[in-house]
Protein backbone atom coordinates (compact mmCIF):
# COMPACT_ATOMS: atom_id res chain seq x y z
CA UNK A 1 0.00 0.00 0.00
CA UNK A 2 1.18 3.36 -0.79
CA UNK A 3 1.90 6.13 1.80
CA UNK A 4 -0.93 8.53 2.85
CA UNK A 5 -0.61 11.73 2.04
CA UNK A 6 -1.28 13.57 4.89
CA UNK A 7 -4.07 16.98 5.33
CA UNK A 8 -2.46 20.53 5.55
CA UNK A 9 -4.34 22.92 7.84
CA UNK A 10 -5.81 25.98 6.31
CA UNK A 11 -5.58 29.68 7.63
CA UNK A 12 -7.56 32.97 6.68
CA UNK A 13 -5.94 36.18 7.32
CA UNK A 14 -6.68 40.06 5.93
CA UNK A 15 -3.77 41.42 4.95
CA UNK A 16 -3.42 45.09 6.68
CA UNK A 17 -2.74 46.86 3.74
CA UNK A 18 -4.67 45.77 0.83
CA UNK A 19 -6.98 44.44 2.75
CA UNK A 20 -7.11 40.95 0.61
CA UNK A 21 -8.18 37.88 2.31
CA UNK A 22 -5.98 35.03 2.07
CA UNK A 23 -6.51 31.60 2.81
CA UNK A 24 -3.09 29.62 3.70
CA UNK A 25 -1.13 26.13 4.59
CA UNK A 26 1.52 25.79 7.07
CA UNK A 27 4.95 25.43 4.87
CA UNK A 28 6.18 22.05 4.19
CA UNK A 29 10.22 21.14 4.99
CA UNK A 30 11.52 21.31 1.44
CA UNK A 31 9.65 25.12 1.70
CA UNK A 32 11.62 26.41 4.94
CA UNK A 33 14.77 24.37 3.98
CA UNK A 34 14.28 26.98 0.41
CA UNK A 35 14.05 29.89 2.89
CA UNK A 36 17.21 28.71 4.36
CA UNK A 37 19.36 28.62 1.87
CA UNK A 38 17.80 31.62 0.21
CA UNK A 39 18.92 33.39 3.82
CA UNK A 40 22.41 32.42 3.04
CA UNK A 41 22.57 34.03 -0.78
CA UNK A 42 22.19 37.68 -1.86
CA UNK A 43 19.06 40.01 -1.69
CA UNK A 44 17.31 38.70 -4.74
CA UNK A 45 17.97 35.05 -4.14
CA UNK A 46 16.24 36.05 -0.44
CA UNK A 47 13.36 37.60 -1.80
CA UNK A 48 13.09 35.28 -5.25
CA UNK A 49 12.89 32.11 -2.16
CA UNK A 50 10.29 34.19 -0.23
CA UNK A 51 8.29 35.30 -3.65
CA UNK A 52 8.31 31.29 -3.86
CA UNK A 53 7.55 30.00 -1.03
CA UNK A 54 4.30 32.26 -0.53
CA UNK A 55 3.03 31.41 -3.82
CA UNK A 56 3.54 28.01 -2.82
CA UNK A 57 1.23 28.23 0.30
CA UNK A 58 -1.33 30.76 -1.00
CA UNK A 59 -4.14 28.66 -1.76
CA UNK A 60 -6.41 32.26 -2.20
CA UNK A 61 -6.99 34.17 -4.00
CA UNK A 62 -6.36 31.68 -6.68
CA UNK A 63 -4.42 34.47 -9.73
CA UNK A 64 -2.77 36.11 -6.71
CA UNK A 65 0.47 37.95 -7.77
CA UNK A 66 2.48 37.81 -5.15
CA UNK A 67 4.84 40.24 -6.41
CA UNK A 68 2.21 42.94 -7.00
CA UNK A 69 1.63 42.98 -2.82
CA UNK A 70 3.27 45.87 -0.46
CA UNK A 71 6.34 44.63 1.01
CA UNK A 72 4.49 45.73 4.02
CA UNK A 73 1.69 42.86 3.25
CA UNK A 74 4.34 40.74 2.47
CA UNK A 75 6.01 41.21 5.89
CA UNK A 76 2.49 40.95 7.90
CA UNK A 77 1.91 37.40 5.73
CA UNK A 78 4.96 36.40 6.25
CA UNK A 79 4.96 36.84 10.09
CA UNK A 80 1.90 34.88 10.21
CA UNK A 81 2.98 32.13 8.11
CA UNK A 82 5.56 31.43 10.18
CA UNK A 83 3.56 31.46 13.45
CA UNK A 84 1.27 29.05 11.83
CA UNK A 85 4.00 26.64 10.45
CA UNK A 86 6.46 26.52 13.87
CA UNK A 87 5.36 28.30 16.28
CA UNK A 88 4.05 31.75 17.17
CA UNK A 89 6.39 32.62 20.03
CA UNK A 90 9.98 33.73 18.61
CA UNK A 91 12.68 34.01 21.73
CA UNK A 92 15.50 36.64 20.78
CA UNK A 93 18.03 37.98 23.50
CA UNK A 94 20.30 41.40 22.80
CA UNK A 95 23.32 42.25 24.22
CA UNK A 96 22.88 45.64 27.13
CA UNK A 97 24.93 48.18 25.60
CA UNK A 98 25.04 49.84 29.33
CA UNK A 99 25.39 46.69 31.24
CA UNK A 100 26.82 44.39 28.58
CA UNK A 101 23.85 41.23 30.42
CA UNK A 102 21.98 39.12 27.37
CA UNK A 103 18.45 39.80 28.29
CA UNK A 104 15.62 37.45 26.80
CA UNK A 105 12.47 38.15 25.47
CA UNK A 106 9.50 36.16 24.11
CA UNK A 107 7.77 37.77 20.65
CA UNK A 108 3.93 36.51 20.19
CA UNK A 109 4.11 36.94 16.46
CA UNK A 110 0.07 37.07 16.43
CA UNK A 111 0.20 40.14 18.38
CA UNK A 112 2.22 42.15 15.58
CA UNK A 113 0.84 44.77 13.63
CA UNK A 114 1.78 47.28 11.20
CA UNK A 115 2.33 50.63 12.34
CA UNK A 116 0.41 52.95 10.37
CA UNK A 117 1.30 56.84 9.48
CA UNK A 118 -1.61 59.24 9.49
CA UNK A 119 0.12 61.36 7.33
CA UNK A 120 1.16 59.04 4.52
CA UNK A 121 -0.45 60.32 1.26
CA UNK A 122 0.24 58.97 -1.40
CA UNK A 123 -0.19 62.38 -3.51
CA UNK A 124 3.32 64.25 -3.58
CA UNK A 125 2.58 67.96 -4.65
CA UNK A 126 5.79 69.05 -5.68
CA UNK A 127 5.41 72.73 -6.51
CA UNK A 128 2.55 75.05 -7.52
CA UNK A 129 2.11 73.38 -10.82
CA UNK A 130 2.92 69.48 -10.70
CA UNK A 131 1.91 67.04 -8.27
CA UNK A 132 3.44 63.27 -8.12
CA UNK A 133 1.14 60.67 -7.43
CA UNK A 134 3.08 57.01 -6.26
CA UNK A 135 2.34 53.66 -5.22
CA UNK A 136 3.68 52.02 -2.04
CA UNK A 137 6.70 49.73 -3.27
CA UNK A 138 5.96 46.03 -3.90
CA UNK A 139 7.93 42.72 -3.95
CA UNK A 140 8.42 42.81 -7.69
CA UNK A 141 9.24 46.56 -7.56
CA UNK A 142 11.81 45.57 -4.42
CA UNK A 143 13.48 42.30 -6.13
CA UNK A 144 13.77 43.65 -9.59
CA UNK A 145 16.03 46.54 -7.79
CA UNK A 146 17.65 43.79 -5.64
CA UNK A 147 16.74 45.85 -2.39
CA UNK A 148 15.67 43.96 0.52
CA UNK A 149 12.13 44.88 2.31
CA UNK A 150 14.43 46.37 5.02
CA UNK A 151 17.19 47.60 3.77
CA UNK A 152 18.28 50.60 6.10
CA UNK A 153 21.09 52.01 3.97
CA UNK A 154 20.20 51.90 0.25
CA UNK A 155 22.45 53.41 -2.15
CA UNK A 156 21.55 56.51 -4.14
CA UNK A 157 21.25 54.80 -7.51
CA UNK A 158 19.16 52.25 -5.49
CA UNK A 159 16.78 55.03 -4.13
CA UNK A 160 15.64 56.66 -7.40
CA UNK A 161 14.94 53.21 -8.86
CA UNK A 162 12.85 52.64 -6.15
CA UNK A 163 10.90 56.17 -6.45
CA UNK A 164 11.11 55.51 -10.16
CA UNK A 165 9.34 52.60 -9.41
CA UNK A 166 6.57 54.04 -7.63
CA UNK A 167 5.68 56.50 -9.56
CA UNK A 168 1.79 56.05 -11.31
CA UNK A 169 1.68 59.74 -12.62
CA UNK A 170 2.15 63.20 -12.44
CA UNK A 171 -0.30 66.24 -13.16
CA UNK A 172 -1.37 69.55 -13.09
CA UNK A 173 -4.18 71.54 -13.67
CA UNK A 174 -4.48 70.96 -17.60
CA UNK A 175 -2.77 67.90 -18.23
CA UNK A 176 -2.02 64.37 -16.91
CA UNK A 177 1.28 62.71 -17.63
CA UNK A 178 1.06 58.91 -17.12
CA UNK A 179 2.87 57.74 -20.48
CA UNK A 180 6.09 56.71 -19.66
CA UNK A 181 8.88 54.20 -19.39
CA UNK A 182 10.92 52.66 -16.27
CA UNK A 183 13.73 55.44 -18.20
CA UNK A 184 11.63 58.26 -18.49
CA UNK A 185 10.81 57.99 -14.95
CA UNK A 186 14.11 57.61 -13.83
CA UNK A 187 15.31 60.87 -15.62
CA UNK A 188 12.57 62.96 -14.40
CA UNK A 189 13.29 61.89 -10.80
CA UNK A 190 16.74 62.96 -11.55
CA UNK A 191 15.78 65.83 -13.06
CA UNK A 192 14.40 67.58 -9.70
CA UNK A 193 16.12 70.02 -7.59
CA UNK A 194 16.85 69.14 -3.71
CA UNK A 195 14.20 70.46 -2.48
CA UNK A 196 11.14 68.82 -4.75
CA UNK A 197 12.77 65.70 -3.85
CA UNK A 198 13.06 65.91 -0.47
CA UNK A 199 9.31 66.35 -0.49
CA UNK A 200 8.92 62.94 -2.29
CA UNK A 201 11.04 61.19 1.02
CA UNK A 202 8.37 62.23 2.73
CA UNK A 203 6.18 59.56 1.30
CA UNK A 204 8.76 56.60 1.97
CA UNK A 205 9.29 58.44 5.41
CA UNK A 206 5.85 57.77 6.19
CA UNK A 207 5.08 54.57 4.78
CA UNK A 208 3.71 51.39 7.10
CA UNK A 209 6.52 49.88 9.02
CA UNK A 210 6.60 46.10 10.42
CA UNK A 211 8.16 47.39 14.20
CA UNK A 212 7.47 46.35 17.63
CA UNK A 213 9.20 47.78 20.45
CA UNK A 214 11.35 45.79 23.51
CA UNK A 215 10.95 47.74 27.03
CA UNK A 216 12.99 45.87 30.03
CA UNK A 217 15.21 47.52 32.84
CA UNK A 218 18.66 46.86 33.01
CA UNK A 219 20.49 45.64 35.76
CA UNK A 220 21.56 49.15 36.69
CA UNK A 221 18.05 49.74 37.17
CA UNK A 222 17.53 51.75 34.05
CA UNK A 223 14.79 51.83 31.61
CA UNK A 224 15.55 50.48 28.30
CA UNK A 225 14.06 50.19 24.86
CA UNK A 226 15.44 47.89 21.88
CA UNK A 227 13.55 49.24 18.22
CA UNK A 228 12.82 46.14 15.92
CA UNK A 229 12.53 47.17 12.45
CA UNK A 230 11.18 44.96 9.46
CA UNK A 231 11.17 41.37 8.86
CA UNK A 232 15.04 40.50 9.42
CA UNK A 233 14.92 41.56 13.23
CA UNK A 234 12.39 39.25 14.09
CA UNK A 235 13.96 35.96 13.59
Amino acid sequence: MALPKIDQPTYQYTLPISKLDITFRPFLVKEEKLLLIGKEADVKAQLNAMKQVLSNVIIEPEELNVAELTSTDIEMLFIQLRSKSVQNIVNLQYRDTEDQEIYKFNINLDELAPTLDPNHNNEVVLDDKYTVVLKDPTLGMMTKIGLGLDSNEPSTEDIFKLVAGCLVKVYDDKEVYDDFTSKEALEFFKGLDVKRFEKLQEFFNTLPKLTYTLKYKNKNDNDRTIELNGLADFF
